[in-house]
């Protein structure tokens, strides 16, 4: 049974850092196609290469990425993780300096935030993790798998889809709200008539103000 179990283990370790590896290929992959966003990013932090270092990082990212998930293996997880520490603080330092955006994801990225430095962070403490059991290569683990692999792809698929979401739309939703907290006081002190108008429907049947 423990055996069982270990093995259970180890296929869901090998199968959360896959993800973490492809999530990778897919931002290298969007700086190689539109590179305009991570080149403002570099500016931004005071770097100046332009689009040929856009796309250079994206190179570098997509090979990782993809190497990671075909050779698989504790030295690709430990690889992984480090990306992943170096994406944490290259927000950081994109949020002091006031970046428009974190430049992940190409042309879909969103504003650095405080989601991105903890799903970043949370990845690369995944990937040691990962990198503990000695994650296995895909096509290892396709070779194991019913229906020739396609649930298994079709699941990493979806957890790539829900982490790129997050970094992105998750990421530009938390900036909007934060955005209406920080509004929401402004309104009220200047009397904006619609937050006026909800204060006065939301006064007690029967009360008065009192002038």
């Amino acid at each position: 049974m423990s055996g069982r179990y270990d093995r259970s283990d180890m296929e869901a370790t090998t199968g959360i850092f896959q993800i973490l590896a492809a999530v990778i290929a897919v931002g290298g992959a969007a700086k190689l196609v539109a590179p305009a966003a991570f080149t403002e990013t570099l500016r931004a932090l005071g770097l100046n290469g332009g689009e040929p270092a856009a796309r250079t990082a994206g190179a570098v990212e997509l090979a990782i990425g993809v190497g990671a998930i075909v050779i698989g293996g504790s030295a690709a997880a430990l690889v992984v993780a480090a990306a992943y520490a170096i994406f944490a603080v290259t927000v950081v330092k994109a949020r002091k300096v006031g970046a428009a955006s974190c430049g992940c994801f190409g042309s879909v990225a969103a504003p650095p935030s405080t989601l991105h430095v903890v799903v970043n962070f949370v990845s690369a403490l995944l990937a040691l993790g990962a990198a503990a059991t000695s994650p296995r290569a895909l096509l290892d683990v396709l070779a194991d798998q019913p229906l020739a692999g396609v649930p298994y792809l079709v699941l990493l698929g979806v957890g790539v889809w829900l982490t790129v979401a997050l970094d992105t739309v998750g990421a530009q939703l938390l900036d909007e709200m934060t955005a209406v907290r920080r509004l929401g006081p402004v309104l009220r002190e200047n009397g904006h008539p619609r937050v006026a108008r909800a204060r006065s429907t939301s006064r007690p049947a029967g009360s008065r103000r009192l002038d």
